[in-house]
């Protein structure tokens, strides 16, 4: 398991200001640490054609359900249609009701790491709209990590 210094490491050479790759912290009025998710390139080399990802959303256990994940979804494909991308992709063994939430689609079904999982995508036509709207958002905030 990679240590907490690497973990920051990775996401913070991905957290280019103005470019893809991105990378969302969510922090606490506090800032205690809430979540993260990104925006990512090329994440799976067996689909080459799929340039841009989501990926690493990732609430502690305790903290989930309160909205701080769809935030920061709504976030990332706010900021990656601001930078210009056209279709997101994402992969996920559990998680298809929730991303169709958001507009994504189940693309193709494969194996990742020894899992089936639904590839999926959104394109950048489809509008951004949450069928059940999350909570408000003034209890955290997402920024994006700092390099």
């Amino acid at each position: 398991m990679p240590s907490l210094l690497a973990i920051e490491e990775r996401l913070a050479a991905r957290s280019q200001a103005h470019e893809v790759p991105f990378t969302l912290v969510a922090l606490s009025a506090e800032n205690d640490f809430l979540g993260t998710a990104s925006i990512k390139r090329f994440e799976l080399p067996a689909h080459p054609d799929k340039e841009h990802w989501l990926g690493e959303v990732f609430i502690p256990k305790g903290l989930r359900g309160q909205g701080i994940g769809s935030s920061m979804i709504a976030e990332c494909i706010k900021r990656s249609l601001d930078l210009g991308v056209q279709a997101l992709y994402l992969y996920t063994p559990d998680q298809q009701r929730l991303y169709e939430r958001f507009g994504w689609q189940e693309a193709v079904q494969t194996v990742v790491n020894d899992e089936a999982v639904s590839i999926m995508v959104r394109h950048a036509t489809h509008n951004l709209h949450v069928e059940r709207d999350a909570p408000p958002t003034s209890r955290h905030h997402a920024r994006q990590v700092e390099r």
